[in-house]
């Protein structure tokens, strides 16, 4: 038997916590899964392929010879009727320790002694264990402003219809 569960999984560190608990009380680690669906987007999937596979890539892709590494993440799409979920989980919570974090890993991390799901993990977890914390001083959150994209207007976050109107957020232009 296995278990997938997909993010978000528990609202705070605590719950989470106990959500593991509750699980590995009838299951084992190895058959708990716990997904992001963006996880299986293709392009992402074939982030290790390029890097590992490719002998021309393998051979240059190390921290010798790669200075640094930028990832942007330009959304095209805006809340889409997914406001309650940004209210209760954030945005920063669905986006940065699922998506960017994992393109993170699978860019940075060291060649897997295998691909084995195990083995894969085991280098992620070491990559993340050692980036050092940022600080609140060189961090910035803010929500989207109202703009156009393609031509066409889009609406601010706090103007999407589901987005709740008691912001005590504020609200700044990119």
């Amino acid at each position: 038997s296995r278990l997938v569960i997909e993010k978000p999984f528990g609202t705070d560190l605590e719950s989470a916590r106990e959500l593991n608990r509750r699980l590995r009380a009838i299951f084992t680690e190895d058959q708990i899964f716990r997904i992001d669906h963006f996880l299986g987007k293709e392009t992402v999937q074939n982030v290790l392929a390029l890097r590992f596979a490719n002998n021309l890539f393998e051979s240059l892709w190390n921290r010798d010879r790669i200075d640094h590494v930028q990832i942007t993440v330009a959304e095209q799409l805006g809340v889409e009727h997914r406001g309650r979920y940004y209210e209760e989980a954030g945005a920063l919570r669905d986006m940065v320790p699922n998506h960017l974090f994992s393109l993170l890993t699978m860019t940075a991390m060291e060649a897997p002694g295998s691909f084995a799901a195990e083995s894969v993990r085991n280098e992620k977890a070491k990559l993340l264990e050692a980036i050092r914390p940022i600080s609140a001083a060189n961090a910035a959150r803010g929500q989207y402003a109202a703009g156009t994209l393609g031509g066409a207007p889009v609406k601010a976050y706090r103007d999407e219809d589901d987005v709740a109107r008691d912001s005590r957020t504020e609200t700044y232009a990119a």
